[in-house]
């Protein structure tokens, strides 16, 4: 994977009101963001808060936000971080099927890279507009 050299500024306030400013500064890798990130939760108490989404679709994007907010990443690759987040298995067909209508939907971006397909997760900034889970078959 390749890293670039970055400066990456996190500020919160915690629930006791209390302000923390993280400044990162160097050679940034998906694993260092990931373990920012799951810092930074920690640190401001959302981890118990947070509920469960309440169907597959809605965890299938709540993997690929938490998991891959700056990556490309396959099927696979989303099966195996949706077993690990919520202990259950998706099958294939489910993964890529959800994984293609977000895709068509303008949430993810679809890279044909031989016989395999890879999604990147398209930023606020490109998306037009947000998700309807109703619309996609969630």
């Amino acid at each position: 994977m390749r890293s670039s050299r970055r400066r990456i500024k996190l500020e919160m306030v915690n629930e006791e009101g209390e302000r923390l400013t993280l400044i990162f500064e160097g050679r940034m890798s998906r694993e260092k963001l990931l373990q920012l990130a799951d810092f930074m939760e920690l640190y401001g108490g959302e981890g118990e808060a947070r509920q469960r989404p309440s169907n597959k679709l809605a965890r299938l994007i709540a993997v690929i936000e938490k998991h891959f907010p700056f990556t490309g990443f396959t099927t696979r690759d989303v099966m195996e971080a949706y077993r690990l987040e919520y202990r259950e298995p998706i099958t294939l067909s489910t993964a890529s099927t959800y994984l293609s209508r977000l895709a068509d939907r303008g949430y993810l971006e679809r890279i044909a890279v031989g016989n395999v397909a890879k999604y990147r997760l398209v930023s606020t900034v490109e998306r037009r507009g947000g998700i309807d889970l109703e619309e996609i078959g969630g």
